[in-house]
């Protein structure tokens, strides 16, 4: 057999090394890419997941910013850390307790949960909306039929200003505990349905809530 002959692959030798290389080639390029770009990525802030603490709540957070409010199990220090919130829940019975603070959160908004970890309770959010009406704001939303009473704090404004007028500086916001009853006889599925189970709270949409914040911000 001459050199060229040796030199030439037969055509199945030569299909069967450009199927592997294009079932190769793929992974390839993706690593190559793939490597410089998530050098690049920020790195993630580590935050305890249920399955790593018994009470994920319980974790020891220092409040953000340099205001006065100190966060805990059971409040969410917002804008930061100038708002403290806490919820006290109580069922119809009178079972009374402290919500939780759920975590991670963000600069403006949080979740809180009454039982479990995993079924939180109550979405509630402190926005800065000076630039539209003068005011800051407490907007929240309920997904739970126990009763619930809401506290907001300004923990930067004093009871009053130097002139001794009154100031703003916290809101409570309260929800009485909606009862659960049986079915009547003569009650349909849909009006028990409507009446009954679904009974909630409704949404928190207080766009008035703090007018002398501006003013001191």
């Amino acid at each position: 057999m001459s050199k060229l002959q040796r030199g030439v692959l037969p055509m199945e030798r030569l299909e069967s090394r450009l199927r592997r290389f294009a079932m190769v080639f793929p992974v390839v390029l993706l690593l190559v890419v793939a490597g410089p770009l998530g050098a690049n990525e920020p790195e993630a802030v580590a935050t305890a997941a249920p399955h790593e603490a018994e009470n994920p709540a319980s974790l020891d957070l220092e409040s953000e910013g340099d205001e006065g409010c100190v966060e805990s199990d059971t409040v969410m220090c917002l804008q930061d850390g100038r708002y403290s919130v806490t919820i006290e829940w109580e069922k119809p019975d009178g079972e009374k307790g402290s919500a939780k603070v759920a975590r991670p959160r963000t600069k403006d908004s949080g979740l809180f949960y009454f039982f479990d970890y995993n079924n939180w309770e109550v979405l509630l959010k402190v926005l800065d909306g000076c630039a539209v009406n003068e005011h800051h704001w407490v907007y929240a939303a309920s997904a739970s039929d126990v009763g619930m009473t809401l506290v907001v704090r300004d923990t930067t404004l004093p009871d009053q200003d130097a002139d001794g007028r009154m100031l703003v500086n916290s809101k409570t916001f309260s929800f009485e505990p909606h009862s659960r009853r049986a079915q009547m006889p003569d009650e349909s599925d849909e009006d028990y349905q409507a009446n009954v189970l679904a009974k909630g709270h409704p949404a928190l949409t207080a766009s008035n809530a703090f007018p002398d914040a501006c003013a001191s911000s």
